[in-house]
């Protein structure tokens, strides 16, 4: 009969666990704490009464839960480690040990399973010197459940190890987990899992390429059982070679490469060739929904990449798909891939639940795009408008200041300062006298030249000019230009307000507009539900004011 790997494989000592020598493969996965604590209290003899495994799906909990309770009815262990060989270790791995009792609490959470156990721990240990009782999924376990193990967790016979293993801590009362030494096991780092199926391929006689392995790796999430389970439906699908190709096949991955180029369709307003992209992989049997959750995992490396730059702790890629990434991250802005991942993430359940998830997908997709260019129009609408107004202002201001001359006169004198000579304009003694006049007039220069200071300061750091796109440029008061920036938006304000960063932003304004401008990044407050109430608590006075007149 087959095996399944992760049964095959799973670790028999400690050192199988985490590994102590750099150069053998056995060198797996990552909970050393967790198994030195154990191993110590092997080894001086301080074994506690129970135990609580905390961890994501296929962390080791069990595995680990399985080693100890070899380990304390070893015959002969090796600095804390099991020997496999007694007859004790023997038995434990084959399962012929009726000392070593595993439960599953999602089958078996009722209030009379635990009394059945309370019943059972009073018997002693009929092959080792410790009956252990695992409980995994102990989440699952009723209220009553748990209340009739309380008193037997807390004070159980010398003979007695309790381990409970959950993936769920914070379902665990406290009153359990207050009893039991607690160990929270990490997600296993890709680099270790790559190393793990390499050595299990090698075991069974079959090639794995690194770039197959690596996607495997990534997509178990951590999890080196799901690992190993999507390496053995590889193995059965592949002919002794599993390559990256045949990964995506099996899984129903998209490649980065088409992910990618999705976004870079939507940055580009390019309908055409998204809905061209999204058709081809559905018809090569892609599923929309993962397809949707592909994208949103791209884009949420793209977002490191702009906010952070490359930060290989934060995003652990290949360096082809870094390279791609970060090409992408100059032709589009940090606030086009936030809206476009809160787009995704809204209609997520619409995705999931729809009857026709492609055209779902579609209409995504096609809103991108569509929503950019309207956004495009109404900026531009803006600046076309507020430069129509300029000379209208300027008469206003003019008229003001005239006292009695003709507003003809006025705008003549207006054209022939613009027939000045430009360098004379542009001079910075100029520049900087225009700022001393008017809020509005400022205003209107510092909104011309804005988009030459940003485009500088991308120029300089791509990370301060995607943090400046995320405000909102609203006014200038006292040599200081506001920027205000929503609540959710804090993180950026708080990054442009550091002294190094402001003096960066702040030397460019001055080389742009020639005036000795400062930037102050401003927060809004949420004032819509006042607001709100305010109208309310209007019309409702003015609806007893109308009742009291028509009463008169």
């Amino acid at each position: 009969m087959y095996t399944a790997l992760y049964r095959r494989f799973r670790p028999k000592n400690f050192d199988e666990v985490v590994g102590q020598d750099a150069k053998n493969f056995d060198e797996v996965v990552g909970q050393d704490a967790i198994v030195t604590a154990l191993k110590n209290q092997i080894k001086n003899n301080m074994i506690s009464h129970a135990y609580l495994f905390t961890g994501s799906r296929g962390t080791g909990k069990t595995s680990m839960a399985k080693i100890f309770a070899k380990a304390v009815n070893c015959l002969e262990p090796t600095g804390g480690n099991p020997c496999n060989h007694c007859k004790n270790c023997r038995d434990i791995t084959n399962g012929n040990n009726m000392d070593i009792i595993e439960i599953d609490a999602a089958s078996n959470n009722g209030v009379n399973n635990i009394r059945e156990l309370r019943e059972d721990v009073k018997y002693l240990p009929s092959m080792g010197r410790y009956r252990v009782y695992i409980i995994d999924e102990v989440h699952m376990l009723s209220q009553g459940a748990f209340n009739a193990l309380l008193k037997t967790l807390e004070e159980p016979p010398a003979y007695i190890i309790f381990i409970l293993a959950t993936t769920d801590p914070q379902k665990v009362p406290v009153t359990i987990s207050s009893r039991c030494q607690r160990y929270d096991f990490k997600r296993i780092p890709v680099r270790d899992i790559e190393e793990r199926l390499m050595f299990v391929c090698e075991k069974v006689n079959v090639t794995l390429d690194p770039d197959a392995g690596e996607l495997i790796a990534r997509k178990a999430e951590g999890a080196l059982r799901d690992a190993l389970s999507i390496l053995d439906e590889c193995i059965a699908f592949c002919d002794g070679k599993i390559s990256r190709e045949d990964v995506l096949e099996i899984l129903g991955i998209t490649d980065e490469d088409v992910l990618t180029d999705t976004i870079a369709a939507i940055a580009d307003r390019n309908v055409s060739q998204c809905v061209d992209i999204v058709d081809n992989e559905y018809m090569n049997g892609r599923d929309p929904v993962q397809f949707a959750r592909d994208l949103v995992m791209v884009m949420r490396n793209l977002l490191f990449i702009t906010t952070v730059g490359i930060n290989k702790g934060m995003i652990d890629l290949p360096e082809s798909e870094y390279k791609s990434l970060e090409e992408l991250s100059h032709s589009i802005s940090t606030r086009r891939i936030v809206k476009m991942m809160d787009v995704f993430i809204e209609a997520e359940n619409s995705l999931k639940y729809s009857s026709q998830p492609l055209i779902v997908l579609e209409t995504i997709l096609i809103k991108l795009c569509l929503d950019d260019v309207m956004t495009a129009g109404k900026d531009t609408e803006k600046r076309s408008t507020a430069t129509d107004l300029q000379p209208k202002r300027a008469i206003k201001k003019a008229g003001r200041k005239a006292k009695g001359k003709n507003i003809k006169n006025i705008v003549g004198e207006n054209d022939n300062n613009k027939r000045k000579d430009k360098s004379e304009v542009e001079s910075s003694e100029v520049r900087t006298a225009e700022f001393k006049n008017d809020h509005d007039d400022n205003m209107e220069k510092i909104k011309s030249a804005w988009p030459a200071i940003l485009s500088a300061v991308k120029q300089n750091s791509m990370k301060l000019c995607s943090y400046l796109s995320m405000g909102s440029l609203k006014g200038i008061s006292g040599g200081r230009i506001k920027i205000y920036f929503n609540k959710n938006d804090s993180f950026f304000a708080d990054e442009l307000k550091k002294q190094e960063n402001k003096e960066i932003i702040e030397n460019i304004i001055k080389e742009n507009t020639g005036a000795d401008l400062k930037i102050e990044c401003i927060i809004e407050k949420e004032k819509k539900r006042e607001d709100d109430f305010m109208v309310k608590v209007h019309e409702v006075f003015k609806g007893m004011d109308d009742k009291i007149n028509i009463m008169e």
